[in-house]
């Protein structure tokens, strides 16, 4: 009974945050409510005592600390400079596409490892506009490629969930590091060129 409750609530979780644009609630306020019912007493999903007794603290201050940094990052303008000194020395032309593709998702990449996964919109996004016209993609094929960076994660730290996994689950840093390499390789030489041709396919390119 509790897993196909708990399947129930993230079902009803997933399809409020696919919908958000319908119903205007933030995926952060689905996201905490389905949080506090999985924390409601008489529901017996969690223990009595799993707040004070098996929940990690320092995990989630450490997840708190990298957020913190990567939103601080992105405030100071440290990751809007970084991405306005790798344009110094690309070149983004509008008859090379696959070349700006690459240099864009690389950029992002480049940004999530400097300021974990949640300050690559906070600072590529303000600049969609620019490099769409630098590169003559469209705006949101330039958006798109921020996607890839989320889903080429290097090492752990980019992704705080994935840091609450390893807390959680008592695993291996050392086997999380080598997947997450692992991954990143398989990603970079096979889903990215996937998505690139899919894109071309879509007429995105």
């Amino acid at each position: 009974m509790p897993q196909i409750l708990m399947i129930l609530i993230l079902g009803l979780c997933l399809l409020l945050w696919l919908t958000d644009a319908w119903h205007g609630v933030s995926p952060a306020w689905i996201g905490l409510a389905a949080a506090l019912v999985c924390l409601w007493p008489s529901l017996r999903l969690t223990s009595p005592k799993c707040i004070n007794q098996d929940l990690s603290y320092g995990a989630l201050l450490f997840v708190a600390g990298i957020m913190g940094l990567g939103a601080l990052i992105g405030h100071a303008g440290l990751g809007e400079a970084l991405v306005v000194a790798a344009s110094d020395w690309i070149n983004l032309a509008p008859e090379t596409p696959l070349w700006n593709l690459s240099v864009l998702t690389g950029m992002s990449t480049l940004v999530a490892m400097a300021t974990s996964l949640p300050g690559v919109p906070a600072v590529m996004t303000p600049m969609a506009g620019d490099l769409a016209a630098a590169s003559g993609l469209s705006i949101p094929t330039v958006l798109m490629t921020q996607v890839l960076a989320f889903s080429n994660v290097f090492l752990p730290f980019q992704a705080p969930p994935l840091v609450v996994a390893i807390q959680a689950g008592n695993l291996n840093t050392g086997a999380v590091v080598r997947f997450c390499l692992a991954l990143f390789a398989i990603s970079l030489c096979l889903l990215v060129p996937l998505d690139f041709l899919w894109w071309a396919l879509l007429g995105q390119i």
